[in-house]
């Protein structure tokens, strides 16, 4: 079948193709029989949004109604409609009812008849439902029991304890959530209120056909051994109980005349069909590259099923990448008593992990759109994130959410839904996990985005460290978590998905686990798999503080969002920081607390006589240390990706930081708020994760300066004997740097990079003055892709250029051009002690259009030096090109990129600037 062909089938594919598809998607009634509530909502949905709709609650968001409206998800909710079914329907020999996520305890009925009952949110349940439909209108019930009582009830019947049975008060959540197969943070956590959604939280829908219809299709790209590429897919039928269809399976790949087909007998029990598509090593196939190491091509490949009586047809498509991973889990320097690595090659080349932790976007799924998906992206892809993990306590994503990753260049490390608990093995509850990890597996393993399976979030730890008092009978819990992850969990993903590594919990130990008995004595070890680290007390400044992982996939710090934010859901008397709202909001214990201990360790607390402007101050200075913390935690792991010390730890290959979105507004530790405006610590991450990073500290009394730089554009270069590869990075980091190849090297997973030399300006400025004290140059020319390229004793700094004391001064460092170039900025105290900070006069003194749409151009000045500049536009949404720098020269440039149609004089009369000084009087 031609391309032309192809996408003409996918045209017709409900009707031509022998399948139709009815949607039930829309309009339902919902109805709480306790409350006598009866009214109509929206299908994907959620009792809660219809309730809001109908004006019966008010934003479930608004103050401390998740307390007020806690009745909704105890009550039982049932949602009805009447539906068509037209004679070609009847004259089908199957029709069934897809059921893409019922959430999550439910019977459905057609017609007064029960065809289905539901237990797991992440399951399509397929229900036959021919034996009772009737031509015309027919009438579906979906009745849903509370998850509260539901969980309540399983764990009350259950023969012991899974531990933890509630929530820490703090988090105001329900008890046993690990006894359901629900989305974990609905009932509460950390970040987030409880919400126990009921509904049909994905489509619904009716397919009517004779014989067979494909119900999954997924492919696996590989290299063979000759170099070419191949594609091995699989599609899996639905096939009727009793019958037996024959006819032929083709698979086509877009655009070429490449493909496979296969004459099939199949039956209910031998459904699957295995065909392999070898691509001829000549042809120019494009490789899929993560963010900042290459494009994202992408290709369509297509399945189509054709009976030999030629009466039924099929069709799927997917969007497919090619691309090869692979973890590395090496002894590290051949030394056992080293370690192991723990990195990943994607097409070969080693990449260095620059991402963050992705929670559900917002308590009502039906709420996140395509577009605020794409936001969130799109802004992780603009400060050069990679990877994105999909943590454990959440849902598994949308397929929009996996498509736009494809597209953007965004790996996904991807959890499987157990979170922070032990879980049962019971035969109903592993049924379940092992029908959930199947479909999961399928939908998902085709996505070039897709780079890690990671069995649970932190189960592993939480079992060996006993959080939740599993040392009474340890025995009892490690053989449920073994029965789970590694009897359960793991076939089935290294069944289903050959390509894909595996690991069976996050942190871990990787394959040190694994030998240890799948437990590891200690799961959080620097020298093996990847750590979850916090550090709420530390001085967060000091990267001493610190360790040094093999790969760091959570670490984080809170702050407050931005007034504008909590202003929606805040009264006027919540705004301030030791209100009751501001405490309810918080759901780490002591949380705000902690937070103004940090802020207490870095700076001097605002002091603003209005209390409204104090608590704008307040959320300023939050935000600070949040940059400052992540700033300094991330650069010290990019500075450790190809060194070892003397105790094994080093080759540090992923800063993941927790997190990048919020689920609401409240004190978390996202960079990212509930809405989409961009903290500070956001924008910090456009320079932490740069593709070249000038990244300075200080260690016993001497700065050290390091450069870090990505492998970009990446062209592969064959000399005798010796492989090297050559880089190039994009112009606006060029200025002043030259970039060449180096010699591959197995000694360090990330040693064959980019080559750059240049030249490295130390600058060290007085606080009260904006002219450089003194000024040292070092030529440089790296050989790894992070290497110490200065050091000074800062003393003998200080003495040099005539600087009194440190807290009087700090160091600016750049490459070339500071306006265009990397640049970084070194106090030499806490902003507490620092001396002969004034008062900045910033003014904005141009704004103007850029042809392109919604893109301006602004033009700052400022009389003094000003750390911690903070620009905003209250009541426009968009941001900056920078926000939260230290400005050293008179005038900067900058550009504000609109999220929403503005007017040139409306931006001009909204922006607002602040620097650290400005918030005490």
């Amino acid at each position: 079948m031609s391309a032309y062909s192809a996408a003409a089938f996918f045209g017709l594919v409900s009707i031509s193709a022998g399948v139709i598809t009815t949607n039930l998607n829309g309009i339902w009634v919902v109805t709480d029989e306790q409350k006598n509530i009866n009214i109509t909502g929206e299908v994907p949905g959620s009792m809660y949004t219809a309730l809001m709709d109908h004006n019966v609650i008010q934003d479930p968001y608004y103050r401390d109604n998740d307390l007020k409206y806690r009745w909704i998800g105890l009550d039982n909710w049932a949602y009805s409609r009447v539906f068509n079914v037209t004679v070609d329907m009847m004259s089908m020999m199957n029709v069934q009812l897809v059921c893409e996520g019922l959430d999550t305890f439910a019977t459905v009925t057609i017609n007064g008849h029960l065809v289905g009952e539901t237990n797991n949110m992440f399951v399509r349940y397929v229900m036959d439902i021919k034996p009772y439909i009737r031509e015309g209108e027919n009438m579906i019930l979906v009745s849903f029991k509370s998850a509260v009582q539901q969980a309540q009830s399983l764990a009350a019947n259950y023969s012991y304890l899974v531990p933890p049975a509630c929530p820490i008060p703090q988090i105001n959540g329900e008890c046993h959530v690990n006894m359901i197969r629900k989305e974990q943070c609905s009932l509460g956590w950390g970040f987030g209120p409880s919400f126990p959604t009921q509904g049909i939280w994905r489509d619904i829908y009716i397919e009517s056909y004779n014989t067979t219809t494909i119900r999954s299709f997924t492919a696996e790209t590989l290299k063979d051994t000759n170099g070419s590429w191949v594609i091995d897919a699989e599609v899996h039928m639905d096939v009727p109980y009793g019958a037996t269809v024959e006819g032929l399976i083709e698979i086509q790949l877009d655009i070429t005349s490449i493909g496979s087909k296969q004459n099939v007998s199949l039956t209910h029990r031998d459904n699957k069909v295995t065909l392999r598509v070898n691509i001829d090593e000549n042809l120019d196939i494009e490789e899929w590259w993560p963010n900042g190491y290459g494009a994202q091509r992408l290709y369509k490949l297509y399945a189509f099923f054709t009976s030999v009586d030629g009466h039924s047809m099929s069709g799927k498509k997917l969007t497919i990448g090619f691309k090869t991973v692979e973890l590395v889990q090496e002894f590290v320097s051949g030394d056992p008593n080293q370690g192991r690595s723990f990195y990943f090659k994607i097409n070969g080349v080693p990449i260095f992990l620059k991402g963050s932790n992705w929670i559900p976007a917002d308590s009502f799924q039906e709420r996140v759109t395509i577009k605020s998906i794409r936001h969130h992206l799109k802004s992780a892809r603009d400060v050069h994130i990679n990877a994105i993990r999909v943590w454990g306590g959440g849902v598994y994503e949308s397929d929009d959410f996996y498509d736009l990753a494809d597209e953007l260049g965004i790996m996904i490390w991807q959890d499987f839904m157990f979170g922070c608990a032990m879980y049962p093995r019971d035969p109903q509850f592993l049924f379940t996990v092992r029908e959930e990890i199947t479909q999961q597996v399928r939908r998902l393993k085709s996505h070039a985005s897709l780079l890690l399976w990671s069995g649970n979030n932190e189960n592993e730890k939480a079992l060996r460290q006993n959080w939740y008092y599993t040392d009474v009978n340890f025995t009892l819990y490690y053989n449920d978590y073994v029965a789970l992850y590694h009897d359960t969990i793991q076939p089935i993903v290294q069944t289903e998905d050959t390509i894909h590594p595996f690991i069976m919990s996050s942190p871990s130990n990787g394959m040190e686990s694994l030998q240890e008995g799948f437990v590891a004595k200690e799961p959080w070890s620097e020298l093996y798999g990847d750590i979850h680290d916090y550090r709420y007390l530390d001085p967060f400044f000091d990267e001493s503080v610190y360790r040094v992982p093999r790969l760091a996939s959570e670490y984080g710090l809170q702050s407050l969002p931005s007034y504008e934010t909590l202003a929606k859901v805040y009264a006027e008397e919540d705004l301030d920081f030791w209100s009751d709202m501001s405490e309810h909001r918080q759901r780490q214990p002591f949380g705000n607390v902690q937070m103004m201990t940090e802020v207490i360790l870095y700076l001097n607390l605002p002091n603003a006589p209005d209390k409204k402007q104090k608590f704008k101050d307040t959320i300023y200075v939050t935000q600070i240390d949040h940059a400052i913390a992540m700033k300094t935690e991330t650069e010290h792991y990019r500075r450790w990706q190809n060194r070892i010390d003397e105790k094994g730890r080093g080759n540090t290959m992923g800063a993941m930081y927790w997190q990048l979105n919020d689920i609401w507004q409240g004190p978390t530790w996202a960079s990212i708020e509930y809405g989409g405006k961009w903290k500070m610590l956001h924008y910090y991450a456009q320079h932490f994760f740069s593709p070249l990073l000038v990244s300075p500290y200080e260690e016993n009394g001497e700065v050290k300066v390091y450069i870090c730089a990505d492998e970009t554009k990446i062209h592969a270069v064959r000399h005798a004997h010796t492989h090297h590869i050559q880089f190039e990075l994009a112009d606006h980091y060029r200025s002043g740097v030259l970039f060449g190849t180096i010699p591959h090297s197995n000694h360090h997973p990330i040693q064959h990079a980019v080559g750059p030399s240049g030249t490295l300006y130390v600058s060290l400025y007085s606080w009260d003055s904006m002219d450089s004290m003194y000024t040292w140059t070092q030529p440089f020319q790296m050989n790894t892709t992070s290497q110490l390229v200065f050091s000074a004793n800062i003393d003998n700094m200080l003495g040099e250029a005539g600087c009194i004391r440190r807290q009087n001064c700090f160091l600016y460092y750049h490459l070339g051009n500071p306006q265009t170039g990397p640049v970084a900025w070194q106090p030499l105290s806490i902003f507490q002690s620092a001396i002969g900070l004034q008062k900045a006069n910033i003014r904005v003194t141009n704004v103007a259009m850029v042809q392109k749409e919604q893109v301006f151009n602004i033009t700052i000045t400022t009389n003094a030096i000003a750390p911690f500049v903070w620009l905003d536009t209250p009541g426009i949404q968009g941001r900056f090109s920078d926000n939260g720098f230290l400005m050293v020269q008179s005038t900067m440039h900058l550009q504000y990129f609109a999220w929403e149609l503005v007017d040139l004089k409306t931006l001009d009369n909204s922006i607002t600037i602040k620097s650290l000084m400005d918030i005490y009087y």
